[in-house]
């Protein structure tokens, strides 16, 4: 089983246009409030070899430049906000307040942002804390684009590996089992993850745009 056979059979029941060739190639580009939602691999060259992550883009407009990263949660990230707050020399800025609210969300994940009290509301939607929850091995970024104009980048990124030991992206190994049993298992285990997957590329636009900055 592959990556590019899974995004196939999502393909073929969701529609979108698809961009895949022979190896791990594959591009789905969905639909989201007219904008493009873009999914695909992205690979990592490390000290043993590379590794490949799952990759969520979608563009969005904001009326000023604007910086946030949740990270993937970690148990130890609440102490670790803690370290870097008393560290000298870092830009306390970027780092949340610690009464900044929805521990639920925010204690086990290092949340960075440029403006708190535009994060506090975008944190304030709902379907984004629930999004979070959902998928806490997921990391959130929004970044500028090229030359201002308000254009933003929500880029959506996992922090298991495709193919990894720790991995819950369903890819196999079921080779040469029948196609109708693979075709199964791929809307049974991929179908469901690569949904909450982009439900958060979704629930984070949604929560951007909902109030003005």
């Amino acid at each position: 089983m592959s990556w590019n056979e899974c995004l196939y059979a999502y393909y073929k029941k969701y529609g979108g246009q698809l961009l895949a060739g022979e190896g791990e190639d594959g591009l789905l580009v969905l639909s989201h409030r007219d904008q493009p939602l873009a999914v695909d691999l992205y690979q990592v060259s490390g000290r043993y070899g590379s590794s490949n992550y799952v990759r969520a883009r979608i563009s969005l407009t904001l009326a000023k430049p604007y910086k946030l990263t949740v990270g993937a949660e970690k148990a130890l990230s609440g102490g670790m906000n803690a370290v870097l707050k008393a560290v000298p020399g870092l830009p306390d800025h970027d780092l949340l307040p610690a009464d900044f609210g929805f521990p639920e969300v925010t204690k086990k994940r290092l949340i960075r942002s440029d403006n708190h009290p535009f994060t506090k509301l975008v944190l304030g939607s709902l379907e984004l804390r629930n999004a979070l929850l959902a998928s806490p091995k997921e990391e959130l970024r929004v970044r500028p684009g090229p030359r201002g104009g308000g254009l933003h980048l929500i880029t959506i990124t996992t922090g298991s590996t495709v193919g990894g030991g720790d991995s819950d992206w369903y890819l196999g190994p079921d080779t040469f089992a029948p196609e109708e049993e693979r075709l199964q298992r791929i809307e049974a285990e991929f179908f469901p993850r690569l949904d909450r997957f982009l439900d958060l590329a979704r629930a984070a636009c949604s929560a951007l745009t909902q109030w003005p900055m």
